[in-house]
């Protein structure tokens, strides 16, 4: 076991899909850089095809794998939980950072075959898995994610729960039992979660993690197929082992928004969540939720075209502070107005907000604040799976009113 260093860095690579190269192209990013006595960089790459899942201690300019492990499933939680575990008892630190990196879309028909013959699935064929293998779902990142939406016993089933949100869901709901065993194997919380990922920039992400990190930094758009910077982004810890966590977490996002002015046209949004500061952030969204369910009858339609004005992502996800100042210009009724000044006001960024630091590239997010919240738009369905959502059952006028905003007039 090596001595007690201020940081481990780890990054967790679910490579094993269309961006395997882009895989190896970040660890070389990382080699540019390398471990020191007081930072460990540790990664885990499972690459496309059978190649052995490798474990490294990131030494600059080296390509020695620290471990073989042979061909892993990457999606599976008990891999991640063994590579926390095996980065702390081996390269303890003062503190740590978690980054997940899987910006592909990869569950191949096969994969899903193989999948529902782990749980027996009902009624499940070749067709099915290569039709399912097309739907939004083949970007869920956890592999129990898929299982579950194959475990139910219908095909229309199936396909219902096939869409975005139920897969975002569904990780969502997975990563917080990840991030509490994370937490009792490290004795401490995550200082960072990093999420080289798309769309992870969220209320309900950030609700689901808060009792387990202190700082989230994720994107609020789709990643570039590039992620994250990761030279730009471990040079400065290297250069800063004593850096706080908080300025840490503004760093990576000016050093990720920062590395795409570079290519010109190029979007992306990279954001920081201080989660001592969830509790207000969620109390001003369900403060509004409760006001808009009082009045639903009068308001639908204004909550309908502050959305079709409010910057809206992937997943049926909008940016929360863009949406409420739209529902403010919107209405008439005080009460509604109040309430989501309130709400657009404690979503801005800023040093001892809720949201700790924003970028973005292009003038397209210049209303955004950097963190996105689950909203339909009917006639779509309320995802079956939102109500197990740590936000849903402790903030329960959000999905009340999204119920009573699908059935108003």
């Amino acid at each position: 076991m090596a001595a007690e260093a201020k940081w481990t860095f780890l990054i967790y690579m679910a490579g094993d899909n269309s961006l395997s190269d882009a895989g190896y192209e970040d660890l070389r990013e990382m080699r540019r850089i390398g471990s020191t006595p007081e930072v460990n960089i540790l990664a885990q790459f499972d690459n496309a095809g059978d190649e052995a899942t490798k474990r490294y201690y990131i030494t600059k300019g080296a390509e020695d794998a620290v471990e073989s492990l042979g061909e892993t499933d990457s999606g599976d939680p008990a891999i991640l939980n063994d590579f926390i575990s095996w980065s702390v008892e081996n390269y303890p630190a003062e503190r740590y950072a978690l980054v997940l990196w899987n910006h592909g879309g990869g569950w191949k028909p096969d994969d899903l075959d193989r999948a529902a013959k782990n749980i027996s699935a009902k009624n499940f064929n070749v067709r099915q898995a290569a039709y399912l293998s097309s739907r939004p779902m083949k970007r869920a990142f956890f592999s129990t994610t898929v299982e579950r939406i194959l475990s139910e016993n219908s095909y229309r089933q199936r396909a219902i729960c096939s869409d975005d949100i139920t897969g975002h869901s569904l990780d969502t709901i997975e990563l917080g039992k990840i991030l509490s065993g994370a937490k009792k194997i490290m004795g401490k919380s995550i200082d960072i979660l990093g999420m080289d990922a798309c769309l992870m920039s969220n209320l309900e992400v950030a609700y689901q993690a808060s009792p387990y990190v202190d700082f989230i930094v994720a994107s609020e758009e789709e990643e570039p197929n590039q992620g994250w910077p990761y030279s730009e982004n471990l040079k400065i810890l290297v250069d800063k082992p004593d850096i706080p966590t908080s300025e840490l977490a503004a760093d990576l996002v000016k050093s990720y928004t920062d590395s795409y002015r570079e290519w010109g046209e190029m979007e992306a949004t990279q954001s920081a969540f201080d989660l001592s500061r969830i509790g207000p952030a969620a109390k001003a969204v369900d403060d509004l939720a409760r006001v808009l369910v009082d009045h639903m009858s009068d308001v639908s339609t204004d909550i309908w075209k502050a959305q079709k004005k409010a910057k809206k992502f992937a997943f049926s996800l909008w940016d929360i502070s863009h949406l409420s100042a739209e529902i403010n210009k919107q209405t008439s009724i005080d009460e509604i107005s109040q309430a989501a000044r309130q709400t657009s006001d404690v979503f801005m960024p800023g040093d001892g907000n809720f949201v700790r630091a924003e970028s973005h590239t292009g003038p397209w997010y210049d209303q955004c604040c950097g963190a996105s919240i689950y909203l339909i738009m009917p006639p779509e369905r309320v995802s079956k799976y939102y109500a197990e959502l740590e936000f849903a059952k402790n903030c329960r006028n959000w999905p009340l009113m999204l119920q009573e905003y699908l059935e108003a007039p």
